[in-house]
C-alpha cells in the first residue's frame, strides 16, 4: 500500500507557492518573488483544488477572486481567452472548464467561435484537423470546441448531435481510435491514443457509448505489450491520465479481455503509485514548479485510487474532474 499523504501534502505547498498578489490569482510560471496570474497557473490551481477537496467555498473572497481572474482574462470583442501558450480553442475550453467548476460563466459571448455553430460548420471544424501527422495536439481544438460551447451554454442539443454523429461516423473500426483512415503511416499510434482520449471524455461527459471498445482494448493491449506507451518514472505528466482513463472507461462497456484489461490498469496504477512516492521524497520544502503537469498526475492519481483503493493510503477520496465535466 502506498501513502500518498505525503505527496498531496507538496502538492498543497507547491499550490500556494504559485499563489500570487492578487486574490485568487496563480501563475503557471516558475516560483519566484514577483508572480504574475495567468490563465494555466489560476485554471490549474482549481483544478487541483478541486481535485484534492479544497476549493474554496462559494461566496467566499478567495472563490469569487478566482472567478473574477478568469473572467479577466477573456477577451471581449471574440470572448476567447488570453495566455502565452496553446491553441485559443484550448485556452478557452480550459479556462471555461475551471469556470464550470466554480459553478460559474464566461462574460461575454465566444463569438470568435461561431462559425462552428452550423452543422456545416462543426463539420468543417472537424474535417479541418490534421488527423494523420499532429492527431494529440490538434485534439485540443477538436475536442475543445465541444467543452468550451457547451459548457458556456453557447449550443444546444441538437448542435450536440451533430457532433458527435460525426465522431461516430469517424471511428476506426480496425483500432477502435479517432479518426479512421488516418491512423496509420503518420504520427506514433500513441499519439492517436492520446489524441482519442479528449474525444472519449466529451462522449462520457454525454454517456455516449464508445462505438468499438473491443478494438480499443485490443489497441491499448497491444501498444502496452510493445513498449509503445511512454510511461517515465518519476515524472510529472498526463500519459497516465489518458492511458488509465480511456482503459477504465473500455472496461465499464466490455468484459473484453477484461483479466488482461485489468492487469494492464494495474501495472500503469502500480507505476504511477512508484512516482509519487518518489516525487514526495526530498526536502521538506521542496516544491513542483510544474503546474500543468501537476495536474495531470494529481488527476491520473484520483483514477487510480478509484480503482485500485486498496494499494492508496489517504485521509480523502480524491474527486475525479472528467466524472463532473469534459476537457482537461
Amino acid at each position: 500500500m502506498t501513502n500518498i499523504e505525503p505527496f498531496l501534502k507538496k502538492v498543497r505547498r507547491s499550490i500556494d507557492a504559485h499563489r500570487t498578489s492578487s486574490l485568487g490569482g496563480y501563475s503557471s510560471q516558475k516560483i519566484s518573488e514577483s508572480l504574475e496570474a495567468d490563465l494555466y497557473g489560476t485554471a490549474d490551481a482549481v483544478i487541483l483544488l478541486y481535485t484534492i477537496g479544497e476549493l474554496p467555498q462559494s461566496g467566499s473572497r478567495e472563490h469569487e477572486g478566482l472567478v473574477k481572474t478568469l473572467q479577466g482574462l477573456q477577451q471581449p470583442d471574440d470572448g476567447l481567452f488570453i495566455a502565452d501558450s496553446h491553441h485559443p480553442v484550448h485556452r478557452t475550453a480550459y479556462a471555461v472548464a475551471a469556470l464550470e467548476l466554480l459553478e460559474s460563466k464566461p462574460c461575454h459571448p465566444l463569438s470568435g467561435l461561431h462559425s462552428v455553430l452550423s452543422r456545416e460548420g462543426i463539420q468543417d471544424w472537424m474535417e479541418s484537423l490534421d488527423w494523420a501527422q499532429q492527431p494529440w495536439r490538434e485534439s485540443h481544438k477538436g475536442a475543445g470546441i465541444y467543452a468550451a460551447m457547451v459548457l458556456a451554454g453557447e449550443v444546444d442539443e441538437e448542435w450536440e448531435q451533430w457532433y458527435f454523429a460525426w465522431l461516430d461516423q469517424e471511428a476506426d473500426p480496425e483500432t477502435g481510435l479517432w479518426r479512421k483512415g488516418s491512423i496509420h503511416n503518420g504520427a506514433p499510434l500513441f499519439h492517436h491514443l492520446a489524441s482519442s482520449f479528449h474525444y472519449l471524455f466529451n462522449l462520457n461527459y454525454r454517456k455516449r457509448p464508445m462505438r468499438y471498445p473491443n478494438q480499443w482494448i485490443d489497441t491499448c493491449l497491444a501498444m502496452h505489450d510493445d513498449g509503445q506507451i511512454p510511461l517515465k518514472a518519476d515524472a510529472l505528466g498526463f500519459v497516465e491520465l489518458d492511458v488509465l482513463y480511456t482503459l477504465i472507461s473500455a472496461a465499464e462497456q466490455t468484459q473484453h479481455r477484461a483479466n488482461e484489461l485489468d492487469a494492464m490498469i494495474k501495472a500503469i496504477g502500480s507505476h504511477l503509485l512508484s512516482s509519487i512516492t518518489a516525487l514526495a521524497e526530498g526536502p521538506e520544502d521542496a516544491l513542483i514548479e510544474d503546474m500543468h503537469s501537476l495536474c495531470g498526475t494529481v488527476c491520473a492519481l484520483a483514477l487510480v485510487q478509484s480503482v485500485m483503493p486498496e494499494q492508496v493510503n489517504a485521509n480523502i477520496v480524491l474527486q475525479k474532474i472528467l466524472d463532473r465535466r469534459p476537457f482537461i
